[in-house]
């Protein structure tokens, strides 16, 4: 077995990229005009055509899980330890995704969301984040992905814990291979009598360890090790080549091979901090409220869309509005909730760690000197 990863030479700090900050922006905005033009016409409708839409919401979901390889196997690489990679993840994601839940509870039932309202059963199983798992609709329908990225968090911890995060070409082949084996045999099967247990595991095992989006997320994490200089960068670029081709071959949901390109080629150009349109002022300032704002967007959105449509305002400027607001809303959480609680979560998280270390040199040589004395 390979040594822990924590005995490795630490990645040297580099300065914060602001491109792949701006990447979540334009992650987070490809979603909401996704939501507001094509998804809201077909599911609600405004009171007359808007005359046109933006059906590419699948990408934006796409660059998100390229993007979260690259910068979670950063992160995780220099951080140097996993309980700490745990707990910024944990102080990054529930204040945000937990103010979203109750911001849901407080405007079911408003036009035009059709749910009468949410079982006890169905909150106590989306404040896990996993409500899928648990066999439950999530109460907001785009966090399904939140999800999908939890269940990587776990993965790359894996990965890094047991030393594999350094050489990480071996382990993303047979990733891709596990892949490539079980959503082909779904997809066989699914179109002939099969045994439902076995079906049944093997869905489970795909949505478990996420095999379907997998490849994604190893984009991101080759590409990281490519720009730290980390290894053999030709198997690295092969890899990659090879998740693409892996994805397209898995996916379900017609995602368009060139735009998948064009993503990767934006992302390492991001990567490098060759994008300086990526720079602009209102980008960075999508992205820092980019998570807020991909949370709380859709039917926070849309009641809001619905009411001054209803109202009279004209679909455009409905849907402009919506934008406005939501962008607005994502604001006031993001600096008054999330910043503030995550800013005092980081400090006590230091603190009890500085205590954790403070203690470890004395307990080690308090059972130091127990082995060394005599039995009594």
């Amino acid at each position: 077995m390979s040594q822990p990863a924590q005995s490795a030479p630490a990645v040297k700090k580099t300065k914060r990229i602001v491109e792949l900050d701006s990447l979540r922006a334009l992650a987070a905005l490809n979603l909401v005009l996704f939501h507001f033009t094509h998804v809201y016409a077909v599911k609600y409708g405004y009171t007359s055509p808007l005359g046109f839409e933006f059906p590419f919401g699948k990408y934006g979901v796409q660059l998100f899980f390229m993007l979260s390889g690259f910068v979670n196997a950063m992160t995780l690489l220099k951080k140097r330890k996993s309980a700490d990679f745990l707990a910024s993840r944990i102080i990054r994601i529930c204040p945000s995704y937990w103010s979203v839940i109750v911001i849901n509870l407080l405007i079911i039932g408003l036009a035009p969301l059709t749910v009468a309202a949410f079982t006890g059963d169905q909150i106590a199983a989306n404040l896990t984040i996993m409500p899928n798992l648990l066999g439950y609709e999530c109460m907001e329908p785009v966090t399904w992905t939140l999800q999908v990225e939890v269940l990587f968090y776990g993965m790359i911890l894996l990965m890094f814990m047991t030393g594999a995060l350094e050489t990480p070409f071996r382990t993303v082949m047979w990733l891709l291979a596990l892949s490539l084996v079980t959503c082909l045999s779904i997809n066989f099967l699914s179109a002939r009598p099969h045994d439902a247990t076995w079906m049944a595991w093997m869905t489970t095992s795909r949505d478990l360890l996420i095999l379907e989006y997998l490849p994604l997320f190893t984009i991101g994490i080759l590409l990281n090790e490519i720009k730290n200089k980390r290894g053999n960068p030709t198997l690295h670029a092969l890899g990659i080549v090879a998740s693409i081709v892996v994805f397209h071959v898995v996916d379900r949901h017609d995602h368009n091979p060139a735009a998948t390109l064009i993503l990767f080629v934006l992302l390492a150009f991001s990567a490098w901090g060759r994008v300086p349109l990526l720079r602009m002022r209102p980008l960075v300032f999508i992205s820092t409220i980019s998570y807020a704002l991909y949370l709380m967007h859709n039917n926070l959105g849309c009641v809001f869309i619905w009411h001054v449509n209803q109202a009279g305002l004209s679909p455009q400027l409905s849907m402009v509005a919506g934008i406005l607001f939501v962008i607005a809303v994502s604001a006031v959480v993001t600096y008054k909730i999330e910043m503030p609680l995550t800013s005092y979560l980081r400090k006590r998280w230091a603190a009890f760690r500085e205590v954790q270390a403070a203690r470890t040199p004395a307990i080690a040589r308090f059972k130091a000197a127990r082995r060394a004395a005599p039995n009594d």
